[in-house]
């Protein structure tokens, strides 16, 4: 590779790099915090993360060839079936961050986090082995967990499969690294947790702490 392409190779990694740290400082700068601009931010966050991924996609496979994307890899779909699916999944999302971001906690008396959740979804004369089983139909405060948890979730593992193109820029390879296995973990690891960051910032509300 020739001094100016190594330089230029460079000079994207550190723009995307530069781009992604913008948009970690928009989505985590107080998260759980409402505010007047915190749609904005958690979107814009978003956005930049997947405009990133795009962005340097097309810098190292302009044709595809190298894409995980069920889309392109199963289907062989080309760049706008690409473009309309994370359109449609970015809408989904500001969708889900525009919902969770005006719902109001209902404040329960609750002895802990799953007594809280419990309560929420199942009523006060709950019995525990229900959380596995039986479906609340308390669409509201489902609505509003699902979409907090999705929202994390797609958004955190769409920053792997951009850190993997950086490892396969700077030609470093890691044996047990798969972007797109990794991203969809990520994303539902993500997702279970931010369930129970969500049920305990309503268990903290009720409590008054």
């Amino acid at each position: 590779m020739s001094m100016t392409a190594d330089n230029m190779q460079r000079g994207i990694i550190l723009f995307v790099m530069s781009i992604l740290v913008l948009a970690l400082c928009l989505v985590f700068w107080k998260p759980g915090k409402k505010s007047r601009f915190r749609f904005i931010r958690l979107s814009a966050g978003n956005l930049l993360i997947h405009l990133m991924d795009g962005f340097i996609t097309y810098v190292n496979t302009p044709d595809l060839k190298r894409e995980w994307n069920p889309l392109v890899r199963i289907w062989g779909f080309g760049w706008e079936a690409l473009f309309i699916a994370n359109l449609i999944g970015f809408i989904l999302i500001v969708l889900a961050a525009w919902y969770f971001g005006k719902y109001e906690y209902v404040k329960i008396p609750a002895e802990s986090v799953f007594d809280y959740y419990m309560k929420l979804f199942y009523g006060e004369n709950y019995k525990p082995v229900w959380f596995w089983f039986k479906h609340s139909r308390n669409w509201r405060a489902q609505s509003a967990m699902v979409g907090y948890a999705a929202y994390w979730g797609l958004t955190l593992g769409a920053v792997v499969p951009v850190i993997g193109w950086f490892w396969y820029m700077l030609d470093i390879h890691i044996s047990w690294w798969h972007s797109a296995y990794l991203s969809a973990g990520t994303g539902i690891v993500i997702m279970f947790f931010q369930v129970y960051v969500w049920t305990r910032r309503g268990y903290r509300e009720s409590a008054g702490r």
